[in-house]
């Protein structure tokens, strides 16, 4: 698996303290809580491993170093981890969120980073986890961080995150196409400009 790989070329480049086959089976107990939200949530199969991918991709095109790209993408499947904790009814609902539920959907970063924090490997995806909803404008969720307070991976998972909801099907609205979707995101039609927009937005 793409993800295992990963995080074995992550490992290959920092702390030995552990054996590495330990480590694998840590960062699988870890892929299956996530498998589990996305097993419960049959309208949005596939979104992690679409976010995983799209990161990787980002990761790499903005010039990270490889261990860099191995735990963003790690992070990128990761993200969602505590929406495990979201009731069914909110979770699979096929009309349009009310406020309220909103504001339940709305507490999954911090609930994710909560199950994550006692977890030897939390440091891998604490990032993608429990910011990848925030924005540099302060506007995000759940501690409104601002600017460079709001860290490269999350910024990187949160992009790719907001593409793939917008492209994909839901119940009650059709995926946009993507070319919508980038000119939402970057507000510039340039391939070049868009390229030089969303590395800028990851870096600065």
């Amino acid at each position: 698996m793409d993800l295992i790989h990963r995080f074995r070329d992550y490992l290959g480049r920092h702390s030995g303290r552990f054996h590495h086959r330990h480590q694998e089976d840590l960062l699988t107990s870890l892929l299956v809580m996530a498998w589990m939200v996305e097993a419960r949530d049959p309208y949005t199969g596939g979104h992690l491993w679409r976010v995983s991918q799209f990161s990787k991709l980002l990761a790499s095109d903005a010039g990270f170093a490889a261990a860099d790209v191995s735990r963003v993408t790690v992070g990128g499947f990761l993200h969602d981890l505590g929406k495990i904790s979201v009731p069914d009814q909110i979770l699979r609902k096929v009309d349009k969120l009310t406020f309220d539920e909103y504001e339940v959907i709305k507490t999954h970063p911090e609930i994710g980073w909560r199950m994550l924090a006692g977890h030897p490997l939390a440091r891998i995806a604490e990032a993608a986890v429990r910011a990848h909803h925030e924005r540099p404008d302060g506007h995000g969720y759940p501690r409104g961080l601002v600017g460079n307070a709001v860290p490269l991976d999350a910024r990187v998972v949160g992009i790719c995150d907001a593409f793939d909801a917008m492209t994909s099907t839901r119940p009650y609205r059709r995926g946009m196409p993507i070319t919508n979707a980038l000119s939402i995101i970057e507000e510039k039609p340039c391939p070049l400009l868009r390229k030089i927009w969303i590395v800028s937005l990851i870096l600065h």
